[in-house]
């Protein structure tokens, strides 16, 4: 069952029906809903992976509850609170970190013949692993931290662990925001309104955008063909990846809160930042805001980076005192993003690039500053902006080549082929149409930039009014009815999906 399919929509109206037909037990038929779409959607063993997570929170917050407040058992609940993280995470590296131990061996067999080459587990990992593991750590470190209540249910902690509208892509989710699960909610027309709208959109996005690009780009890395074509796919990428991922929190937010339930928005018009440091403020929100809070700040506090603070600001001066830290502190939070991610490629393509991008930016920032100056550059200016969202997004492209090339090797393939398109530029295939033979018609070429007209309209309105159904709402009821009628009609006409279409899965479901 994928959330784009017919029985995924079936199956919240059949799950909306018990849920307000039983107030009482509300929390119970999520929590069975839950179970059943599980195994639906993922290989049935799989299910005993997130058990197994939450078993580990479970006892070492109960642990804590029982002795916080005695002064002998601290060394005690701080062990069990490490063991409990170090589970989660072992458990998600064996089933989901292969890369990491494979790419080793091989490594290591170079230099050491008789070394064996490991592979991977016979094991298939459980679905959304990334994303509940991920979820199970805040917690636990949330009621170690003191920052949220123990949940003594073991159910509905659970039930917290694999709510099912967030298991296919996220978003993370804290307990203390997930906490109304467990709360009694009345049927409300305008929650129906606007999930099924979200849903919509979120539909509109993946089968009408995403899968149409995905084409395309695949195509043109499959003919292997040079000149402006790779740069072509390399550029299309960020598009698919987006309307990919956020299609799919579209559609999982509005599953949710068809049940009264608000999860965490994951995506802010990412492509509008003028940064790469604001980019990932906009982009996978929860992620970031989960290693900031999880990670970063912890490495911060740390006495060890706080010596090393104070030493070099007594050597060096107050300016390199803070840069040092920030620096040795970004390190590792962008190495965490890059090895949840879960692959060797990952790390280059999201740890080592976007950490030198980000840094240099720093230091580099008062020469940027300074050389506008001189060249009276209006930085407030609309062109100015532009100029650096533009800039971002080609900076998140040739990042993104690691997420689209099969694999390290793949990658680096990928960045030797757009080098030497270079040295042979072909402008006339913009005008020959052998575009045509990358699987896609004019009629497709035309719905992608209607798409993306489309996304910068409701972006444009996200930016002024919080959400473009904001600014619907202020609307007349025929206008409203006219423009979700017409997006529904869109992408019942020009949606892939049906008899003999093979749907993709989402990107990020693969985490």
């Amino acid at each position: 069952m994928t959330v784009t399919s017919f029985s995924f929509f079936l199956f919240l109206a059949i799950g909306m029906a018990f849920y307000y037909a039983f107030p009482r037990l509300q929390w119970i038929v999520l929590l069975i809903l839950s179970g059943i779409f599980y195994i639906s959607a993922a290989t049935h063993y799989t299910f005993a992976f997130p058990v197994i997570s939450t078993g580990l929170a479970y006892f070492s917050t109960m642990a804590y509850s029982r002795y916080k407040d005695d002064e002998g058992k601290k060394k005690v609940l701080l062990i069990l609170t490490v063991l409990a993280i170090i589970g989660n995470v072992v458990l998600w590296f064996l089933l989901k970190g292969s890369s990491f131990w494979i790419s080793g061996s091989a490594l290591i067999r170079k230099f050491i013949p008789t070394f064996p080459v490991l592979t991977d587990l016979p094991v298939v990992g459980a679905m959304g692993m990334a994303y509940y593991t991920s979820q199970v750590i805040g917690y636990v470190l949330d009621v170690y931290w003191g920052n949220t209540k123990i949940q003594r249910n073991f159910l509905k902690l659970f039930l917290f662990v694999i709510f099912f509208p967030q298991m296919t892509v996220g978003p993370i989710s804290r307990y203390e925001q997930l906490s109304s699960l467990f709360e009694r909610h009345s049927f409300k027309y305008q929650n129906l309104c606007y999930g099924a709208q979200r849903i919509m959109w979120g539909v509109f996005k993946k089968i009408v955008i995403s899968d149409r690009v995905g084409i395309l780009v695949d195509a043109i890395w499959a003919s292997e063909r040079t000149g402006f074509y790779p740069w072509i796919a390399v550029l299309l990428y960020p598009l698919q990846i987006y309307t990919d991922f956020s299609g799919c929190m579209d559609i999982v937010i509005g599953g949710a809160e068809l049940f009264d339930i608000k999860l965490s928005e994951n995506f802010k018009n990412p492509f509008f930042s003028r940064t790469s440091q604001e980019f990932w403020q906009r982009w996978h929100i929860t992620l970031g805001t989960w290693a900031r809070d999880y990670i970063y700040y912890p490495v911060l506090k740390s006495r060890f980076l706080q010596k090393i603070g104070k030493r070099t600001r007594d050597k060096f001066g107050k300016k390199v005192g803070k840069l040092i830290p920030w620096t040795i502190g970004m390190a590792v939070l962008w190495f965490i993003m890059g090895f949840w991610h879960g692959g060797i490629q990952h790390i280059f393509g999201v740890s080592l690039w976007f950490f030198a991008v980000i840094v240099l930016g720093e230091l580099l920032n008062p020469l940027f500053c300074r050389t506008n100056k001189v060249l009276g550059i209006h930085t407030d200016s609309f062109s100015w902006h532009l100029f650096q969202s533009v800039r971002t997004y080609f900076i998140y492209a040739l990042g993104a080549v690691f997420f689209s090339a099969p694999g390290l090797h793949g990658a680096l393939a990928h960045y030797k082929v757009l080098i030497s398109s270079l040295t042979k530029p072909n402008i006339w295939i913009f005008f020959d149409e052998s575009i045509l033979e990358m699987g896609v018609t004019w009629v497709d070429i035309n719905i992608i930039i209607f798409g993306v007209v489309i996304l910068i309209i409701v972006g444009v309105l996200r930016e002024k009014y919080g959400f473009a159904r904001n600014w619907m709402r202020e609307q007349i009821l025929p206008f409203r009815w006219f423009v979700w009628l017409f997006l529904l009609t869109i992408t019942l006409v020009y949606g892939l999906y049906g008899p003999g279409y093979d749907a993709s899965i989402f990107i990020y479901e693969g985490f």
